[in-house]
């Protein structure tokens, strides 16, 4: 629990959710909040009553926290413990979501304090790392979070996916299934810099939901790669003008891949368009036709195809900590000793000054204050930069970060390359 002052007599404090009236005043706020998203009838609020009950007690993963203010519920969010690939190694990461805030309080720095919050939670339990999807990136971006990776949403026709020699080895998968599925996803995670392990609400939205499909390759008795996707009805007045919307699609090999796009290549007949959204940039590469339907041209003459959007946030909110966990990845063969400048407006501890050295692509924290060059950046930029997202060149041709000597750029910019951009499909 954590009590604070807001001025005048004011007292607000914030602790886990557990009562039910608790929950109720809560999903108020919440359907207040989200008023695009949520439908306000009694059923709803029901529902989602029971669904944030059900979660906190079924799944370890999952806690739902409130603000009150002298005894009032004003505020909430939902808090998540997961487990991230970071280069190979699986780190522990906290997640927020569902922040929301009654309509009488907004503007009263609410949201800012259920956010300082979330990071004490896991700097207590000595979490370096958290992240976020934001409903407005720019108010996470002055709060310290940097941009994850985008994503990009195409919308094809069935016949743009490539028809491969046989899908003889798909299958449809249900809940008695669900091993499988997740020993397929979590061999990719393994694979995937920026991955997290499914929890159960993820497994349960996948196969608890009715209106989803979940088809398998499988071969020699083990799923290489799945798509989970439902329709979308596309008029009103016909039934069948319908768009096929993939929800998850995982795949461990190119067969799996292309006995699964042979799949979405024989729904022609029934499916309109495929949207599918992938963090994946090259995809184009696989499909036929590209082209999203709108016969838009951009200038001089490129073809509009997939619509990308920013989402995904990541945040230190531990610089020297963080550092410690990467102590075990090679920085590509580089030597070099840095001084890192972090700027952090939100945690006073996290403006701090660290000496890296690094010797063939190993790094350990120097006491001494001997160093070839001086980095100063801001923690939302450095949460992008660590994790891949972004290249130190780029930064300092958009002023995103000052090094106090030109001549170590491209020693800097190999030092923190990485090869594979992190992908995180994990909704939260």
């Amino acid at each position: 629990m954590q009590q604070f002052e807001n001025g005048g007599d004011m007292m607000r404090v914030v602790e886990k959710l557990l009562k039910e009236q608790d929950f109720v005043a809560f999903v108020n706020i919440v359907v207040g909040a989200y008023p695009g998203k949520l439908n306000g009838t009694q059923t709803t609020k029901e529902q989602l009553k029971k669904l944030f009950m059900q979660n906190q007690s079924n799944d370890e993963s999952l806690h739902y926290y409130g603000l009150w203010e002298n005894d009032k519920l004003i505020g909430g969010m939902r808090l998540h413990d997961f487990q991230m690939n970071l280069f190979s190694k699986m780190l522990p990461i906290g997640g927020v979501g569902l922040v929301a805030v009654d309509l009488l309080h907004k503007k009263e720095k609410a949201a800012k304090e259920l956010i300082q919050h979330f990071f004490n939670i896991f700097l207590e339990k000595n979490i370096h790392f958290v992240a976020l999807y934001p409903f407005r990136p720019d108010f996470y971006k002055k709060m310290g979070f940097g941009y994850g990776p985008k994503i990009y949403q195409y919308l094809v026709e069935p016949s743009s996916f490539p028809k491969g020699p046989t899908k003889k080895h798909l299958k449809y998968l249900t809940v008695e299934d669900q091993q499988q599925l997740v020993d397929c996803y979590n061999r990719v995670v393994a694979k995937k810099h920026g991955m997290f392990l499914k929890t159960q609400s993820e497994l349960s939205f996948i196969f608890n939901n009715p209106d989803n499909y979940v088809i398998a390759m499988e071969q020699e008795g083990t799923v290489q790669g799945y798509i989970a996707f439902s329709f979308n009805k596309q008029s009103d007045s016909n039934f069948m003008l319908n768009n096929l919307v993939i929800k998850e699609w995982i795949y461990e090999t190119p067969e799996a891949l292309l006995e699964l796009s042979t799949f979405l290549n024989s729904q022609a007949d029934q499916v309109n368009r495929i949207e599918w959204n992938t963090q994946e940039e090259n995809v184009h590469f696989f499909l036929e036709d590209v082209r999203n339907g709108t016969n838009h041209l951009i200038p001089s003459v490129y073809h509009a195809s997939a619509v990308s959007g920013i989402g995904l946030m990541y945040r230190i909110i531990n610089v020297k900590g963080f550092f410690d966990e990467l102590l075990t990845r090679n920085f590509n063969g580089v030597t070099l000793t840095f001084k890192l400048n972090v700027m952090d407006s939100l945690l006073a501890k996290n403006n701090q000054q660290l000496i890296v050295e690094a010797v063939n692509g190993t790094i350990k924290m120097l006491e001494s204050d001997s160093y070839d060059v001086e980095v100063t950046i801001d923690v939302a930029e450095l949460s992008s930069l660590v994790m891949g997202v972004v290249t130190v060149q780029e930064l300092f041709m958009l002023s995103r970060i000052q090094i106090s000597d030109n001549q170590y750029l491209q020693a800097l910019q190999q030092f923190f390359y990485v090869f594979e951009k992190p992908t995180c499909i994990s909704a939260f």
